[in-house]
C-alpha cells in the first residue's frame, strides 16, 4: 500500500483543501495532486471529489469509508518502526482530560511506574473531543473521559462516578456544612462546566443569562480564585478534598446535589495488538484503584 498516498489523504481529510494539506505536509500541491492519484489508481477507486475554483474538497463515499482503513494502515506504519527500533513492548499511551490526569489517575501512573520496570507510559490531557479524535487515529490506546462522543469506531464503558460538591474558603466566607442551592449567589461562583448533565442542573436553579464573575476551564484555577469573599464552586469529592490538603477548604454537600460525573474508558473498536498486555497491566491498577478510592463508586 502506499503509505505516501495514505498521508496524503489523511492530511486533506484533515484540512479539507489539497493546498492546505501541502502546507501542513511541507509540500507542493502538485506533489499532494499526484501523491492521490497514484492512491486512487492503486484502488481503483475516487475517494476525493476535485473541482476547479472549489475551496474545500468532498469525499466520495468511498473516501469516507477508507478513511478508517488509512488511519490503521499509519498506525501499523508507527508499530512497525517501533519494532524496528526496539522500543519497549509494553508501552501505552493514554489521553485523559486535565481534571481526571491531575488528581485522579496520578497516582495509577506513579504506581505503574514504580512497579513495572519495563512499562513506558505516554501521558497527555486534552477535551474530550480531542480525545476521541485520538483514539480514532490511533495516536494514543485509551481514553478516559467525563463526556461522550456518539462514533461508531470506538468503544465506550463507564468505569466510576463520583459525587460533586459545594466547596468555599473558610477564611474568606461562612457556608454551612449543608447548602440550600436557592440560596447562593451566582455571581459569586467560580464556574467550570462538568457536563450535559451537570449544565442541565445548573440551568434548573440559576439563570443561565445571569452573569458569573469567574468562568475557567481547569481545577487549578479554581483554587487559585477560591479565596476571594463568599467565592464558592462545585468540584468532583476527590479533587476537593486533595487540595483540602494544601489550603483551607470547607467541603459542604448541597440539598438539592448535582447529577454525579461519571467517568468512561474509552478504546479502538479493532485495537492494536500491541497494546493488548500493556492494556491489561494499567486496567488491573485502575479497578484495584477505584475499588479503593472512597470517594469513586465503582460502575
Amino acid at each position: 500500500m502506499n503509505l505516501l498516498g495514505i498521508e496524503a489523504f489523511l492530511a486533506i481529510v484533515e484540512a479539507q483543501s489539497l493546498s492546505k494539506a501541502a502546507e501542513k505536509l511541507f509540500l507542493t500541491q502538485s506533489t499532494i495532486s499526484n501523491r492521490l492519484n497514484v492512491l486512487e489508481n492503486q484502488l481503483n477507486t475516487k475517494l476525493v471529489e476535485r473541482s476547479q475554483g472549489q475551496r474545500f474538497i468532498t469525499l466520495t463515499s468511498e473516501g469516507e469509508e477508507f478513511i478508517s482503513i488509512a488511519k490503521r494502515w499509519m498506525a501499523l506504519q508507527r508499530d512497525t518502526e517501533f519494532w524496528i527500533n526496539k522500543e519497549s513492548p509494553f508501552k501505552l499511551s493514554i489521553g485523559s482530560v486535565d481534571s481526571l490526569n491531575s488528581h485522579v489517575f496520578i497516582e495509577i501512573y506513579k504506581k505503574i511506574m514504580q512497579k513495572e520496570t519495563s512499562f513506558e507510559l505516554n501521558i497527555s490531557s486534552h477535551w474530550s473531543n480531542t480525545i476521541f479524535d485520538l483514539l480514532e487515529s490511533y495516536e494514543i490506546d485509551i481514553g478516559l473521559v467525563p463526556r461522550l462522543i456518539k462514533t461508531n469506531s470506538l468503544l465506550s464503558k463507564p468505569i466510576f462516578s463520583e459525587r460533586l460538591v459545594f466547596i468555599s474558603n473558610p477564611n474568606f466566607s461562612n457556608y454551612d456544612d449543608f447548602v440550600h442551592p436557592e440560596y447562593l449567589s451566582v455571581k459569586k461562583e467560580i464556574f467550570l462546566d462538568w457536563g450535559g448533565n451537570f449544565k442541565i442542573w445548573h440551568d434548573s436553579l440559576w439563570d443561565p443569562t445571569d452573569s458569573i464573575e469567574i468562568v475557567v476551564d481547569t481545577t487549578r484555577l479554581i483554587f487559585e480564585f477560591i479565596d476571594r469573599p463568599d467565592a464558592w464552586s462545585i468540584v468532583p469529592e476527590s479533587i476537593a478534598h486533595s487540595y483540602k490538603e494544601i489550603q483551607p477548604l470547607k467541603i459542604s454537600e448541597f440539598v438539592k446535589p448535582p447529577p454525579e460525573r461519571i467517568c468512561y474508558k474509552v478504546i479502538h473498536r479493532d485495537p492494536l495488538p500491541k497494546i493488548t498486555e500493556p492494556l491489561k497491566i494499567f486496567e488491573s491498577y485502575l479497578l484495584k484503584y477505584i475499588e479503593n478510592n472512597p470517594f469513586l463508586t465503582k460502575i
